[in-house]
C-alpha cells in the first residue's frame, strides 16, 4: 500500500502584517550596522564588525526587495519558479526571494 504525502497548503502573511514585520527587521539592521560600524571606526579596524556591518547592509538590501515584492503584489511567491512559499519559510525569513527548494538548488 502506497501512501501520497500532499504538501500542506501555502499560507502568505498579509501584507500589512509581512511590511510591518520588515519595517521592523530593517530598522533594527539599521541600528546593528551602526553599532558595528561604530567599532570598526578606530585605528585599527575591526574585520569581525566591518564583516557583519557589510552582511547588515546586503540583508537590508534584501529586506527593501522584499517591500518592493509587497508593492507589486509579488511578496510570497518564489522568484525562481514562482511557486507559493509557506507560512513557515516567510516567517522564519520573511524577506525570502526564493522557496527552500530553489534556495538550495542555488547554493
Amino acid at each position: 500500500m502506497s501512501t501520497t504525502l500532499t504538501a500542506a497548503p501555502a499560507v502568505t502573511l498579509p501584507s500589512a502584517d509581512s511590511r510591518s514585520v520588515l519595517t521592523e527587521l530593517r530598522a533594527d539592521c539599521i541600528r546593528e550596522r551602526a553599532a558595528a560600524l561604530a567599532e570598526s571606526a578606530t585605528s585599527v579596524p575591526d574585520a569581525v564588525a566591518v564583516s557583519r556591518a557589510g552582511r547588515l547592509l546586503a540583508t537590508i538590501g534584501e529586506i527593501d526587495a522584499a517591500l518592493l515584492r509587497i508593492d507589486e503584489g509579488s511578496y510570497g511567491r518564489c522568484g525562481h519558479c514562482g511557486a507559493q512559499m509557506s507560512a513557515e519559510r516567510l516567517e522564519a525569513r520573511p524577506f525570502a526571494a526564493a522557496c527552500v527548494a530553489c534556495e538550495e538548488r542555488t547554493r
